[in-house]
């Protein structure tokens, strides 16, 4: 793949993606295309999800709350959807008491067109590197490694080398069969080196050649991430926030 020249993902892609994503969050295949507020039904208990993509906010509720949100959905265009507390303001006022607000976060996607991949000495590790894999876990604080560590798999996971030891290793889930959820973490040792980025890179090649779509999914208070995924071409397609409610209120 070539040198990064500022490219953009190609229309289908986009197009592809607002059709997965108008699914996933119930709304009309179409509502991507229209400015405003946008409430579907999604087949998940676990919370409200607002995406917001340029002028569309598209939420995605369970049957219990899909009522409750469209009554109040015209509310959320002076809702600073950027502002967890804002949202989850509105939700608990509005709707259900809210336990917690994850995000806003950043969804960025990438195509064969748009990807700007780095060379570097990460590769495919193999059923021999697992004691090396389960000595680089164990460096790495729990919380960091629950939230971005990828699962030990011979063949897939990538992992890239420093010092005679494993630094840093990227791996991709598959959801429904098109898109590659990708995660990273890095030493705490071997950060700001660009190796976090480098097993990125190859794993969204490798996503790439196996004709999924790369997702790159962090937090907007983690610029240092964002700027990552970027680099590597990756484009911010929406952002995201899910509001979970109070247990007592699913």
């Amino acid at each position: 793949m070539g040198a990064y020249v500022g490219r953009t993902m190609q229309p289908a892609t986009e197009r592809a993606l607002e059709t997965y994503w108008a699914a996933q969050l119930g709304v009309p295949a179409d509502a991507f295309e229209q400015d405003g507020v946008v409430v579907g039904e999604t087949p998940h208990d676990d919370g409200v999800q607002v995406f917001v993509r340029e002028g569309t906010v598209a939420v995605g509720a369970p049957s219990t709350l899909v009522a409750e949100c469209r009554a109040h959905a015209d509310e959320l265009v002076s809702v600073t959807v950027d502002d967890p507390a804002a949202l989850g303001r509105w939700v608990t006022d509005r709707i259900v008491p809210v336990e917690t607000v994850l995000g806003p976060a950043f969804y960025g996607y990438t195509d064969a067109e748009s990807v700007a991949p780095v060379e570097s000495p990460a590769r495919v590790l193999t059923a021999t590197d697992e004691g090396a894999y389960g000595r680089f876990q164990r460096a790495v604080p729990a919380d960091e490694w629950d939230a971005g560590g990828p699962a030990f798999e011979p063949g897939e996971t990538v992992g890239i080398e420093a010092d005679g030891r494993l630094v840093a290793a990227a791996g991709y889930e598959v959801w429904d069969e098109r898109i590659a959820h990708i995660s990273v973490v890095t030493h705490p040792d071997y950060r700001s080196r660009g190796l976090g980025r480098a097993v990125v890179s190859r794993a969204t090649e490798r996503a790439l050649d196996a004709g999924l779509w790369p997702q790159y999914r962090t937090l907007n208070a983690w610029p240092w991430s964002v700027a990552l995924a970027e680099g590597l071409g990756f484009e911010r397609f929406a952002t995201g926030s899910l509001v979970v409610a109070q247990p007592s209120n699913r």
